[in-house]
């Protein structure tokens, strides 16, 4: 059993040493940023929330299309329920779960100690700046359960074509006043233009943001008193539920 103990703190050595990383950790700050942009050890593959974010939204667009082209009402139902999943479910880490959380852990990195002037400014203002997003999930959503309902293959999809609309937008932002620009106010936004808003926000860190290294990602904990430290063991988790 301490020879075990022995190898842990051995092993988790070895990792802050191979990454040059004992004399200069990260930032708590920017830890939290990295688990929105790199990486996170509860997320499908691992990746940041964000990335997981973009991934579902791509792919529920690509769902959504095929569903509003089909000529089956039970294949129109099968697309738009998995597209459906992929936008809504906490579980599977669905688009709106996913963002939500990236924008958590965007407001954690804004609440650190150790944070910017810049990322205390910023969180604020991605926090709302995803609310189109998620409304537009909510839809999706609703749209859904009157697809799963329908008895008509055209009533399934031209449903379907509105939930391709919806998940366009999601993905590439829309035009709603009509002054002819693509997201061009919050209310308009899709991930393609929240991904911009928090690049910038990383452009602008100083001194820069640098990628995680994955050993502090995968193991900062929050104590009880609620102070956030790096776990020296590499036991790859949080004592106080931070996902």
């Amino acid at each position: 059993m301490r020879a075990r103990f022995h190898c842990r703190i051995l092993a988790a050595l070895a990792v802050l040493a191979a990454s040059g990383c004992v004399a200069r950790p990260p930032t708590i700050a920017h830890v939290h940023l990295g688990h929105a942009l790199t990486g996170v050890h509860v997320t499908p593959g691992q990746e940041g929330y964000l990335l997981v974010a973009e991934e579902r939204a791509a792919a529920i667009q690509d769902l959504a299309r095929k569903a509003a082209a089909g000529s089956e009402l039970d294949t129109i139902k099968t697309e738009v329920a998995a597209a459906v999943k992929s936008t809504v479910s906490d579980d599977e880490f669905g688009l709106k779960h996913s963002l939500v959380q990236a924008s958590n852990h965007v407001s954690f990195a804004a609440t650190s100690e150790d944070a910017s002037a810049n990322v205390r400014t910023a969180a604020p203002k991605f926090a709302a700046d995803i609310v189109r997003v998620v409304e537009r999930c909510d839809l999706i959503g609703l749209l859904g359960k009157d697809v799963a309902a329908s008895k008509s293959t055209e009533e399934a999809r031209v449903l379907a074509g509105e939930i391709a609309k919806l998940a366009g937008q999601n993905l590439n932002g829309e035009d709603a006043n009509g002054d002819g620009i693509v997201g061009g106010n919050p209310r308009e936004y899709g991930m393609k233009q929240l991904r911009t808003e928090l690049d910038q926000m990383i452009a602008r860190e100083d001194p820069p943001y640098r990628t995680v290294d994955q050993f502090y990602l995968f193991n900062l904990v929050k104590l009880p008193n609620g102070r956030w430290v790096f776990d020296k063991l590499a036991r790859g988790g949080n004592i106080d539920g931070y996902k």
